[in-house]
């Protein structure tokens, strides 16, 4: 047993609770693996989703009201509440939401680990698992950590919180900041996959290039225009110095955008590799950064990028198209509000809070803006490194902070 097992061996069972979002589960399943692996713990993993998309008719004692009026009550109205509340309170909360099963669950699997409640920690990512997680946690009398900033509960009543620095955290012993977010990506399994993504499409050239693509949200866009104006002319670059493409999609990309890459791989044979997210449910992102040599990845996903970086590479960032709306403006002027200390830091949102986010990870040597057909070329052959040959794990850092701190009767606090 390793000296980090010794610190940590108070720590026995981590019970994600997950929402089933992709980015979420990936960060809480980066965090849980590191726990393991310092502690021996054993991981767990519980499903809100029954219980968020099957809200009982009558939960509310409203049944003229949409289930989507009825989430937003009770998840961000009573929810917000949970931390002031008593047990009691708790429990019916959970019994409007659905979830008294998930609570059995996570009640048998404890009793069935054998591990004592002050030995096993509840962990969740965004703001509709933070509730149940904390609720649970609560009812069992265990530990909980959040990763993100939840919009209803904060940060407070968590024993844990991994809060990104963009999100401009005050500082508060329970609170750890990470740059970016954590994840999933480990050496061993960037090789397994690399392995297997190698058999199916081998490469052909020295230089391959990544390319993760994200999607259209409420604050970018991706568009046929944009892939015209900017990937074509990669895809062009990289036929002339017979480079090869490994190239992913997303669940955010587009229709349109998906069915003009299936075109565009047709005339370029330098595209190795195009897997369509919405038709494929393979995940070959850990693949491609065993293969790839560069790494280009979209603006809109911190979440990508800080994977990327995770795997050793200084990312190439592209810029995508920004949603025109009223939004923007507001944006720019709290931006400007900030820059001249009328208002904190903490209310940046939107585009900008992300540009911040990502403009920290530049400064690092960790990635870098692509914003011209110039910078691409001196990108791909320029004498800059491809990888930053930094040790940057922000999940690893995460967990050893849990670590330390999760003694018997301890919490960060």
């Amino acid at each position: 047993m390793s000296k980090s097992q010794v610190e940590g061996k108070n720590l026995k069972a981590v019970f994600i609770i997950s929402d089933g979002i992709r980015g979420h589960v990936n960060q809480s399943r980066g965090v849980a693996h590191f726990l393991s692996e310092l502690t021996g713990c054993h991981v767990y993993e519980l499903g809100i989703n029954e219980a968020t998309t099957n809200l009982p008719e009558a939960s509310l004692g409203h049944k003229g009201l949409s289930a989507g009026l009825k989430g937003f009550y009770l998840l961000k109205v009573l929810g917000r509440r949970l931390a002031a509340k008593d047990e009691g309170f708790i429990r019916r909360w959970l019994a409007r939401a659905g979830a008294l099963s998930l609570l059995d669950r996570a009640k048998n699997l404890l009793d069935a680990s054998g591990v004592k409640q002050e030995n096993a920690l509840f962990l969740s990512a965004g703001s509709s698992a933070s509730l149940y997680c904390f609720a649970l946690a609560r009812l069992l009398k265990c530990r909980c950590a959040t990763i993100m900033t939840p919009s209803g509960l904060g940060v407070s009543p968590f024993d844990f919180a991994i809060v990104p620095k963009h999100d401009c955290p005050k500082p508060a012993c329970n609170v750890y900041v990470t740059l970016g977010a954590p994840n999933m990506v480990t050496p061993q399994k960037i090789r397994s996959e690399a392995d297997a993504l190698s058999r199916l499409y081998p490469p052909l050239s020295h230089k391959r290039i990544g390319l993760l693509l994200g999607g259209s949200d409420g604050n970018y866009e991706l568009t046929s225009r944009w892939v015209g104006q900017t990937l074509e002319p990669l895809f062009e670059l990289a036929s002339r110095e017979g480079m090869d493409l490994y190239v992913t999609t997303s669940r955010r990309t587009p229709r349109d955008v998906e069915d003009m890459l299936r075109k565009i791989r047709d005339r370029y044979p330098c595209i190795r590799y195009l897997c369509i997210a919405s038709c494929d449910p393979y995940n070959p992102v850990y693949g491609i950064f065993g293969l790839a040599t560069h790494l280009l990845a979209t603006e809109d996903s911190v979440s990508m990028i800080s994977e990327a970086a995770t795997a050793g590479f200084c990312v190439g960032v592209l810029p995508v198209e920004r949603k025109k709306s009223l939004k923007r403006a507001m944006e720019g002027l709290c931006s400007f509000l900030i820059s001249t200390k009328v208002l904190s830091p903490k209310r940046l949102f939107g585009v900008p809070k992300f540009v911040l986010a990502i403009d920290e990870l530049c400064s690092l040597g960790l990635a870098r803006w692509i914003k011209s057909a110039s910078e691409l070329r001196v990108f791909l052959n320029g004498d800059s490194p491809a990888k930053h040959g930094l040790q940057f794990c922000e999940a690893k850092n995460a967990a050893r902070w849990i670590v330390s701190a999760f003694k018997e009767g301890e919490t960060a606090r």
